[in-house]
């Protein structure tokens, strides 16, 4: 029981004054407030109270000498207790009950005891390098039991992301949060709880949420952020008493003062209290809103501003929502998270959402009742005997029929499948039939087994798109419904005990075991690459690309009659006899880009460098609809199965794929033997004669070796003949020193990139290619089978190859650098060009990120370089793994901007990709802008300034600043994904060929494999590189072994997870240990070591 005046204390508060009391004999209360359980308690120990009364009396105010350490529930203690209590605590003891009505009140005593006691020790503050020591602030300090009472924010910190572990990720002007930046935090099964952005403390993004607590969490788990909505300042009070240095923070329940935080919470209450009011005001339209807004048959694309005006603002053209008025929308979009869908990997950039089409909904909703049905039937028929008076409620629903059969048919089709193909994880095996490719034959032979009835279809269509598509993520009523159709097959508990680490998996289980599932029924090929079905790459694999599908039926309707109109024709310059090189891999189909070089006349160390790019968009302009049909696919995305053009093959393998004749945008650039910059033009023009050669072949006609040594590894067969094309004309003398001129400048100006701080990432890659068909590479096209199962024997040939040798983390130039190193100074050239007109394009950079590492060495970039990088590159000539990926992580993240900045990874001041407008959008973008600006300077005569934009009636450009930026945001988050898949595409490829060796001896893997540390895992794994194949890998903790970053471990296989793309090693034997930084010790600064 607890006395009215300890009521008013917080839980920690409590605690603290109870002990202190029993440290020291002083109650913080008057007597009157003694419970009445207690003071009965004392009446009967009247006699032993009286005595330490009396002894406390004659020694007032000496030191006790020890102190008893029990809780505030030692005031119920049996009288004996009690007695021992009191008989074993100093004679200082006064008497807690017979203080007169001149005591000094509660709030005064405690507020004393807090400035003399209840401060906490420089340990336990380890991790608040801000906080306020004694002396410098009277603010008491409230302290919690963290753990005791876990805050709402710690369980959307802990949501767990499926991490992109690729290199080089794009990411738009967003980045960063900004203090002062209110979010949602994001709580599994709850409202997300507003927050505001404090500070990002390395890796981790500090929050301060309207409960008046601090959390941490990803920047990848922020789905919504309002910019610039809390004055930076108002937070200034709060920072004092928050953890700076993570790794050192303790359960010390320390958290702002209440009246420092009030301003604060204060805000984040009122503009949660008026989203609130508004969504009660306006219940009946945000609750129907999947009503209003969604097509019966076609996903409609819309932004949370655009959702909010069609909802709130009527027909008002410039209304515009407040913050509070897009968190009431966001609310109803929330409680309808499966029809309103959202890329949560990007959604605070783009609050793009995706309204699922009503017949879609409904077939979901349809097949989720029928589930529950049969689960309900199922139930009812545990429980009813053969009773015929509870015949009746055996009968099954139409619902769980339809399930039931659909269950019995899948039995029988897995079992036929499994007579022929193994069940791997997440994954099958290949078939013991081999089929040779030749002319007319393939390796592969499909049979047809069972119809599927609608009512098949449409539970087909339930499965892929939560098991493909990850519909359902967030959604545990409908992954529930997926793991009881798969358990009722009761076809798949010997698969589950291999999966090491079953516990770790979670849903990802029933995922995995669900594309066994539908490749042992015939809907997936045996091989399905599930990078394909993301559902926001939009690929022609799923049924929401009917967007894309209209497009294409569009572009097929131009290809008989294309309306192509050169808008440039007036201004081209013919190129006549100049030698244009296209250097290019054998059976490239999409030549965008092609170099020449000439010497300037009488200045023998200078050169002029051209770099002709394919002009497809001089011949249409933003609003045709080959441009949509780019703008939707972003950019051609190349798999080893397939490849899916931007642009079809028609219109650039037909028009615009770089050949003699052929229309062309050329950067040209003035150099000389020293790197320097001295002249930049850029012009329309035609080429004549063009030249291909391969890369090989360059370094072979200039005596050149391609580094390191070539290891493959081919399962399936013999790998068919490849396609190859004519053998180059030999060059003459003339062309041969182009050749060399073109190498020496590349080499010059790489040196000029390197001494501005660019460095190569070339840890090096494998190679992955598919053989199935006779002349080609790749898989023929094998969509979804819903009409019929799909039995396919044989399988793919896969050939992995490999350069391995010396050049990892090399910073020299080869041959095999110079397409490179031209393409790059096109892309600066366009850059610099844009930068002087103020013309804006979708410009590449780097900005510095803060990281764990940067903070712990204390080094800023530049010291980083100068005092480790440099050194190390002097002493061994190359970089190692570690530095290497140090140094690239110090650099920053690249970021797409409509304005220039400087690209510290590449080494210039400027960059826009401008040189593959048959396959990147953002390319043509900025081809369109450059045009637009070279007809003006045609027609007036004088270069295009700031002074040309400035007419907004008649707009110059095609894209005004405010599209460009737009532009960014919707493109890079697709070129990130994109990026993605073409890495976990040649993941999983690799995996594929290392399961068809490892569990079916297809091919001859190492006994033991060398595996390199790249980064610890926040689950105490890490994730590794086999340096032979360069293959990622994934190494739990084992015991014995201390992994850290660059570490190369001897490992044998332990699994192959073919659905998650994990192979799974555990480490044998340390290999070695890179510890570049020793080296340096001297040169970090005292404080990080």
């Amino acid at each position: 029981m607890l006395l009215p005046e300890l009521k008013l204390l917080s839980a920690p508060s409590r605690d603290f004054a109870t002990q202190e009391m029993l440290r020291t004999g002083v109650p913080p209360w008057p007597s009157g407030y003694v419970c009445w359980h207690c003071r009965q308690r004392i009446v009967s120990q009247r006699r032993t109270i009286a005595h330490a009364t009396a002894a406390a009396t004659k020694r007032s105010g000496s030191k006790r000498d020890g102190a008893i350490q029990r809780s505030h529930r030692a005031f119920h203690t049996t009288p004996s207790a009690l007695h021992a209590s009191l008989s074993s605590t100093s004679s200082t003891v006064n008497n807690p009950f017979l203080l007169d009505s001149s005591a000094v009140p509660i709030r005064t005593r405690l507020q004393k005891w807090q400035e003399e006691k209840g401060g906490l020790n420089d340990e336990q503050l380890g991790a608040f390098g801000n906080f306020p020591r004694s002396g410098e602030t009277s603010n008491n300090l409230t302290k919690v039991h963290f753990r005791g009472s876990k805050s709402d924010e710690d369980s959307a910190q802990n949501e767990q992301w499926e991490e992109n572990d690729e290199e080089g990720d794009l990411i738009t002007i967003g980045l960063f949060l900004k203090p002062g930046d209110v979010v949602e935090l994001r709580q599994t099964g709850r409202e997300p709880v507003v927050a505001v952005f404090v500070q990002q403390l390395g890796l981790v993004s500090q929050f301060f949420s309207v409960n008046g607590r601090w959390c941490h969490g990803s920047l990848h788990s922020i789905a919504f952020a309002i910019s610039g909505c809390m004055d930076p300042a108002m937070l200034d009070p709060i920072i004092p008493y928050l953890p700076t240095h993570l790794p050192d923070l303790k359960d010390v329940g320390v958290h702002v003062p209440r009246d420092l935080a009030a301003p604060v919470t204060d805000f984040l209450q009122g503009l949660r209290d008026e989203s609130e009011k508004i969504y009660r005001e306006n219940a009946a339209v945000l609750d129907n809103a999947y009503a209003t807004l969604a097509d019966q048959t076609r996903t409609r694309m819309m932004t949370l501003i655009q959702i909010a005006k069609a909802l709130l603002g009527r027909t008002d053209s410039i209304w515009r929502p407040t913050n509070a008025m897009l968190l009431a929308v966001r609310k109803a979009l929330l409680h309808n998270a499966f029809r309103f869908n959202s890329d949560l990997r990007n959604q605070r950039l783009t609050n793009v959402f995706s309204i699922r089409p009503k017949d879609e909904v409904q077939g979901i909703e349809h097949v989720h009742e029928w589930i529950r049905q049969f689960q309900t039937h199922q139930a009812i028929c545990i429980k009813t005997t053969n009773d015929d008076t509870r015949a009746s409620a055996r009968k099954p629903t139409d619902g769980a029929r339809y399930v039931s059969d659909f269950i019995d048919k899948a039995r029988r089709l897995v079992l036929l499948s499994r007579e022929h193909r193994s069940p791997l994880i997440g994954g099958l095996g290949p078939t013991k039939q081999r089929y040779p490719i030749s002319d007319g034959s393939s390796a592969t032979r499909v049979a047809w087994g069972e119809s599927f009835n609608s009512a098949d279809k449409e539970i087909i269509n339930f499965l892929s798109g939560g098991i493909l598509g990850r519909k359902f993520l967030s959604m545990p009523a409908l992954h529930s419904a997926i793991s009881a159709l798969l358990h009722a097959t009761d076809l798949y508990k010997d698969i589950t005990k291999d999966l090491p680490g079953l516990e770790r998996y979670g849903r990802a289980m029933t995922y995995t075991i669900g594309q066994v599932f539908l490749q042992e029924i015939g809907v997936l090929t045996p091989y399905e690459n599930r990078s394909l079905y993301d559902e926001q790459l939009m690929l022609p694999t799923l049924q929401l690309s009917r967007n894309l599908e209209i497009l294409n039926t569009k572009a097929e309707l131009t290809r008989r009659s294309p309306d192509f109109r050169d808008s440039m024709a007036d201004i081209r310059r013919d190129w006549g006899t100049m030698n244009v090189y296209c250097i290019d891999a054998v059976g490239a189909k999409e030549i965008d880009d092609g170099v020449s070089i000439e010497r300037v006349d009488g200045k023998d160390s200078e050169y002029w460098v051209h770099v002709h790019v394919a002009n497809p968009t001089a011949f249409f302009d933003k609003t045709h609809v080959l441009s949509g049909l780019a703008a939707h696919m972003t950019e051609t995305v190349y798999t080893p199965e397939r490849t899916f053009p931007m642009l079809p093959a028609w219109v650039s393998q037909n028009y615009f794929s770089l050949g003699p004749n052929r229309p062309v945008l050329t950067f040209s650039t003035r150099t000389n033997l020293r790197g320097d910059i001295l002249e930049r033009k850029v012009q329309s023009g035609i080429i004549r004669r063009v030249i291909s050669l391969t890369p090989s072949a360059v370094c072979e006609h200039l005596g050149m070796k391609e580094e390191g040594d070539v290891k493959s590894l081919v399962v399936g067969g013999e790998v068919p003949p490849k396609e190859t094309t004519h053998t180059a004309a030999e060059l003459t003398s003339e062309q041969l020193q182009e050749l060399r001129d073109m190498n020496t400048i590349s080499s010059v100006l790489w040196d000029m990139r390197k001494a501005n701080g660019g460095v190569k990432g070339g840890v090096g890659q494998f190679e992955c290619t598919l053989y199935e068909s006779y002349g080609k590479t790749g898989l023929n096209w094998t969509p979804l089978s819903l009409d019929k199962a799909r039995l396919i024997s044989g399988d793919p040939i896969i050939e992995l190859k490999t350069v391995s040798g010396n050049h990892l983390g090399r910073q020299d130039h080869s041959a095999l650098n110079i397409v490179e190193e031209l393409m790059l100074l096109a892309c600066t050239t366009a850059a610099a060009w844009c930068a002087e007109r103020a013309i804006p394009v979708m410009f590449r950079g780097t900005v510095e990120s803060p990281t764990a590492e940067n903070e712990k060495l204390g080094l800023s970039l530049a010291d980083f370089r100068s005092k480790i990088v440099d050194p190390y590159m002097e002493k061994h000539g190359r970089l190692s793994r570690t530095l290497l990926f140090q140094y690239l992580d110090r650099m920053g993240r690249s970021i797409a901007h409509s304005s220039p900045l400087p690209h510290r990874t590449i080494g210039v001041e400027s960059y826009v990709k401008v040189t593959s407008p048959l396959r990147r959008f953002s390319d043509m973008i900025a081809h369109w802008q450059i045009e637009a600006a070279l007809r003006q300077e045609a027609r007036t005569g004088t270069t295009f300034s700031v002074n040309d934009l400035a007419n907004t009636s008649h707009p110059t450009l095609p894209f005004s600043q405010r599209q460009i930026q737009e532009s960014i945001i919707t493109l890079s988050p697709r070129e990130k994904i994109i990026a993605s898949t073409k890495a976990y595409s040649r993941q999983f490829w690799a995996l594929q060929a290392f399961a068809r060796s490892f569990y079916f001896n297809e091919a001859s893997l190492p006994k033991t494999l060398r595996v390199w540390i790249k980064r610890k895992r926040e689950d105490d794994a890490a994730t590794g590189l086999l340096p032979d194949f360069m293959v990622s890998a994934v190494v739990p903790q084992t015991a014995g072994f201390d992994l850290e970053v660059g570490d190369e471990y001897e490992a044998e296989i332990v699994s192959i997870d073919l659905f998650s793309r994990a192979l799974v090693l555990r480490p044998i034997r340390l290999l070695g240990r890179e510890s570049c930084m020793e080296e340096f010790r001297d040169v970090i600064p005292q404080r990080s070591q």
